[in-house]
């Protein structure tokens, strides 16, 4: 009893004490901005004078991705950037349901903070349909879009077996309170090398994520807005047709996270004016193939044709 008390309370200290480890390792980069729907930790870099480019990360990304990736040098002589933290992510706390309605209502606010009145979205898998769904809402603030990666359908097994545990309390206690932390290792192990398969994962993302990932805010971060994207997918859905702005999909066909068979393919049929490039890679294409997007964001931004390759 007592031995099992001890490892408990050992495993409860491990996990409160893993936050401020983060800070001290992987500060703000950023600012916070106070916005209507609540604070945001934004990221930002590049040309001031440049046009504006808003990179939007993943599920359980982070602002920090992006200057990290070897895709942010590649565009910092070019474009404005602005990398905010997702609702839950990194330095931006949840406020509310964590949706991508909330995304795209967040990143409204956040380009009305920062005044911006037209940008060019790079949208990273689960960013992906937060750029859509705010091109949707508000079109005149949307020059064009570049989906990487992206999640666009409700596919079979897009919902995880933890997100629908963490629905639980008992679960939600045990794991956010005792267990985050060898739990959130395998995590980064296993859906880090699916992510950069058939690459190797770079260690400065792999020290990156075990920082993020393995606080409590951000896995239930992300398993809330896992168990919400199928619903908020299918509320997308009818609406691609009518997105007329120009858009370069890429993907790897690789892929085992968002299968380009099951978005990125299906998702270029809807879109008016959307072209796609299949590269021969898997899910993390800004740090695997940064050459590749920042030659797509160029071609969107230049109105430019993006040649479709198998």
């Amino acid at each position: 009893m007592l031995s099992a008390a001890a490892l408990l309370a050992a495993g409860a200290l491990s996990v409160s004490g893993w936050q401020s480890r983060t800070e001290r390792r992987y500060p703000p980069l950023g600012r916070t901005l106070r916005l209507p729907s609540g604070p945001v930790h934004v990221v930002e870099g590049g040309t001031p004078s440049g046009p504006a480019l808003v990179l939007i990360h993943g599920s359980d990304g982070v602002a920090h991705d992006w200057p990290s990736s070897p895709l942010w040098p590649l565009l910092a002589p070019h474009y404005r950037l602005i990398a905010p933290d997702r609702l839950g992510h990194g330095y931006t706390p949840a406020s509310g349901e964590i949706t991508v309605s909330a995304g795209a209502q967040q990143l409204a606010e956040l380009l009305d903070a920062l005044g911006v009145t037209q940008a060019t979205l790079l949208g990273h898998s689960y960013g992906a349909p937060v750029a859509l769904a705010l091109t949707a809402r508000r079109p005149d603030r949307v020059s064009g879009l570049v989906l990487v990666s992206p999640l666009a359908f409700p596919a079979p097994g897009l919902t995880r077996p933890l997100a629908r545990l963490l629905a639980w309390p008992p679960a939600k206690w045990l794991v956010t309170r005792i267990l985050l932390i060898p739990l959130g290792l395998a995590v980064v192990e296993l859906e880090g090398g699916r992510a950069f398969a058939p690459a190797p994962m770079p260690q400065p993302w792999r020290r990156m994520m075990r920082a993020f990932s393995l606080r409590r805010s951000q896995l239930l971060a992300l398993a809330e807005e896992n168990r919400t994207i199928a619903r908020e997918l299918r509320g997308l859905m009818p609406g691609y047709a009518e997105l007329h702005l120009p858009v370069a999909l890429l993907a790897g066909n690789q892929d085992a996270l968002s299968p380009a068979q099951d978005h990125a393919i299906p998702l270029a049929a809807q879109l008016p004016r959307a072209q796609l490039r299949l590269l021969s890679g898997g899910h993390q294409l800004h740090w695997t193939h940064p050459q590749e997007v920042a030659a797509a964001v160029r071609q969107i931004t230049g109105l430019t044709t993006l040649r479709e390759t198998s």
